[in-house]
């Protein structure tokens, strides 16, 4: 059924300019004001933020009611933050993990964020499912004084490469406040049909992100992630199917525009943020508000 096109996201790095996230040095040279701004005139509402760029803000002597006034005051009404490793490791990870955990909280509960993009463990380490099931519903559990969701990125080289998988264990976990953040990459790329979305109970998607990308996978996966995506209708991607197993799904959450790519990082940042949102705009409709 027709209905009104969703809130777009533009994700931090859709914003970031010249800088890879898997990189060092991975914190934009543009200015946080200039990327609010910049998505604010290209149409987004929402707008997301790398831990990175909250320290670097604070390293300016500028605090989170600030920020909160430039979104404000640039219409932008939807917080989007990322992102929380090692929330399920012991020792000297965990202990990083949980000052990422308490700084985000902190710039939550100024921004009133809506949810905190987690992610999954890497490098298959042996945490089995129930530590990790048992990790996350008391990360939700911190979380759920603070009104935000936790949305867990599936990906397909972490371990919890698929939807199953990555499902399963959010599940386990059973918290009204956790679930998947469901990115068309990732689903794509663990060999999944994007009309498998279509199974995932709607309670369970706390976020979605959209991009486009070719059929064949460019190098290793992970510079294909990082180097290779396209904007949204360039690249080979069944993104109206995508759409429509969500809409099947009952989800009704906003969308995440996230574009990786050496090519589009090179872009004016007006020229990224507009580009990166009329195309995943004309997912919708475009200019008119109508889904398709």
């Amino acid at each position: 059924m027709p209905g009104r096109r969703p809130a777009l996201i533009a994700t931090c790095w859709t914003i970031a300019g010249n800088v890879r996230p898997d990189a060092p040095d991975n914190v934009s040279r543009w200015p946080l004001e200039d990327r609010i701004d910049a998505a604010a005139r290209a149409g987004y509402e929402g707008v997301g933020f790398w831990l990175g760029d909250l320290a670097r803000w604070r390293e300016r002597g500028k605090d989170y009611r600030t920020l909160c006034r430039r979104l404000t005051d640039a219409g932008l009404r939807i917080v989007e933050l990322e992102y929380l490793p090692d929330w399920f490791a012991d020792g000297d990870r965990r202990n990083r993990s949980d000052a990422a955990r308490a700084e985000l909280f902190e710039a939550a509960d100024v921004l009133g964020a809506r949810h905190v993009k987690v992610m999954p463990p890497f490098g298959d380490e042996g945490w089995g499912m129930a530590r990790l099931a048992e990790q996350f519903a008391a990360l939700c559990a911190d979380a759920a004084p603070h009104g935000l969701a936790m949305a867990l990125e599936m990906i397909p080289f972490s371990d919890l490469p698929d939807l199953p998988s990555a499902l399963d264990m959010v599940s386990r976990a059973g918290a009204a406040n956790g679930g998947l953040l469901i990115d068309i990459w990732h689903v794509v790329r663990s060999g999944s049909a994007v009309e498998d979305v279509a199974a995932v109970p709607a309670r369970f998607i706390k976020a979605v992100e959209l991009c486009d990308a070719d059929k064949v996978m460019q190098g290793s996966i992970t510079e294909d992630t990082m180097r290779h995506r396209r904007l949204c209708g360039e690249g080979d991607f069944d993104l109206p199917a995508f759409l429509r197993a969500l809409r099947r799904t009952g989800y009704d959450g906003p969308y995440g525009v996230e574009i990786l790519s050496d090519a589009f990082r090179a872009l004016p940042l007006d020229e990224a943020a507009r580009a990166s949102f009329v195309t995943a705009a004309g997912l919708f409709g475009g200019g008119s508000g109508e889904m398709r």
